[in-house]
């Protein structure tokens, strides 16, 4: 209480000290600005006659007075100006007045901020005030609380402590009584009975302990079989995951291994580059993914390069099978890319890898190339017909053309030598056809070799059907 007293008191303290500097300012403000309710305080006002006729002498009844600037304006009159004459210009009583308003308006918002100041401060001050009595009192109701527990707790057990030795000294009181025959009983029984209980304890602990060990016996048999169970099937299924694969795998070698003396499987296990020709609408770019999913699946060559100016166009759902390392789908991206080629080969070459590190990179649109950088096209030429096998390099290339226009003069014998070139055909411009050349690249068993020989590709022979073969659908060679 001394404390809601003491704060009361210091809130008195600043009213009062409050409302002696309110009204000292409030009286302060009306004293200043009262000479501004005088216009001849303020003003120079100017005194006249006004009467009908000016030459008549003015009588003291007609005599006014007004403030000079208005009177100015009431001059334009011609009527007022002719009723009227001039007596006399009186000054303003006091020039300052205007600067004592000022000074009262001032002080009498002094007093208003003062006193809106003391309202809002006392304001948050009892508002604060009264959350800490607030707190207090939730703490004293606290600590009565746990007082009262805690004294109750304390009655509790004086009580228990009570009892205890009462029914102790009660104990020894019969002991006493009792004679010493009957006393040296007691203690035989006593003797016994510890022997017994502590017999019985270690029973017990010999039972729980002969449990815990047949437990953990059992505990270890079951992981045991867990474990054996576990890694079978593991094997199991890994087993039959390989199996299935190497069946599907295999399944796809044979049929290209028993098609037309296997030509096909010849051009693909190959490391010639190859590359196909023809008109549009013969499926060459289909082909070529095809080619590329059986060397993937098959030989476990992974790809790393596709370069196409269709590559997010037309052809985006058949390149979509294969995944690369690397794509480039622009003209500048792909010259790019056989500059970067041509020195990666020069790389691979150098570090004489083996057949296990191959890798494939497909081109396609190879036909315009030329005419953008011709200088890059003919050195990555030379260096596809030479340097692809001993970069472990398995390259596809896509052009309408075979011909020195496209391939560039003086590269007729490298590419007979050092390639495959396959030739498609549509009868419509749309459909491909099965029937294919092969322009040169094959040899016969004497390795001499062949030029234009004509084959047929088989009617499974699609690049959709065989990324189906290895994901869920497998094909039927019957």
């Amino acid at each position: 209480m001394q404390e809601i007293l003491d704060f009361d008191t210091k809130l008195k303290s600043e009213r009062k000290v409050s409302t002696f500097l309110v009204g000292a300012f409030t009286v302060m403000g009306l004293g200043l600005t009262v000479p501004l309710w005088n216009d001849s305080i303020k003003w120079t006002e100017t005194l006249f006659c006004f009467q009908h006729n000016s030459e008549e002498p003015c009588e003291a009844q007609n005599i006014r007075r007004g403030i000079s600037w208005i009177v100015e304006q009431e001059r334009r009159n011609f009527i007022f100006d002719s009723r009227i004459t001039f007596l006399r210009v009186m000054p303003p009583e006091d020039g300052s007045a205007t600067g004592y308003g000022a000074l009262g308006t001032a002080a009498l918002l002094t007093a208003y901020g003062i006193s809106k100041s003391l309202t809002d401060r006392q304001e948050k001050a009892i508002h604060s005030q009264l959350s800490l009595l607030k707190v207090k009192a939730l703490e004293n109701d606290l600590l009565v609380e746990k007082h009262l527990d805690v004294t109750e707790f304390s009655k509790s057990k004086q009580a228990d402590i009570t009892k205890a030795a009462l029914a102790r000294e009660t104990t020894e009181v019969l002991e006493a009584m009792k004679p010493p025959g009957e006393q040296a009983l007691d203690e035989i029984n006593g003797r016994l009975q510890g022997e017994l209980a502590l017999k019985q304890h270690e029973l017990t602990l010999s039972e729980i302990e002969k449990h815990i060990t047949d437990n953990k016996l059992a505990a270890a048999e079951a992981t045991k079989k867990l474990e054996k169970i576990s890694s079978s099937a593991i094997d199991s299924k890994g087993t039959t995951q390989a199996t299935s694969d190497e069946k599907l795998k295999t399944s796809l070698i044979d049929a290209l291994k028993s098609h037309e003396g296997s030509w096909l499987w010849k051009v693909i296990t190959a490391a010639k580059p190859l590359w196909i020709i023809g008109e549009q609408g013969t499926g060459k770019t289909n082909t070529s993914v095809a080619i590329g999913l059986i060397r993937k699946y098959c030989l476990g060559i992974p790809v790393f390069r596709i370069a196409d100016r269709h590559l997010n166009g037309a052809n985006s759902k058949v390149w979509a099978l294969l995944a690369a390392q690397n794509k480039a789908d622009n003209d500048s991206g792909i010259i790019e890319v056989l500059q970067d080629t041509y020195e990666r080969r020069l790389e691979r070459i150098s570090l004489d890898l083996d057949e296990k590190q191959a890798e494939q990179f497909l081109l396609d649109e190879f036909t315009h190339l030329k005419d953008i950088d011709e200088e890059t096209v003919k050195r990555f030429i030379k260096s596809t017909f030479s340097d692809t096998r001993k970069a472990k390099e398995r390259f596809i290339g896509v052009t309408h053309l075979g011909t020195n226009e496209a391939f560039g003069d003086g590269t007729s014998a490298m590419r007979k030598a050092g390639s495959f070139l396959m030739e498609k055909f549509t009868a419509d411009g749309e459909k491909p056809l099965s029937r294919v050349v092969i322009k040169h690249g094959l040899v016969d068993t004497q390795g001499n070799k062949l030029e234009d020989v004509e084959y047929t590709l088989p009617s499974w022979f699609e690049a959709f059907r065989i990324h189906q073969h290895f994901n869920g659908k497998p094909i039927d060679f019957e």
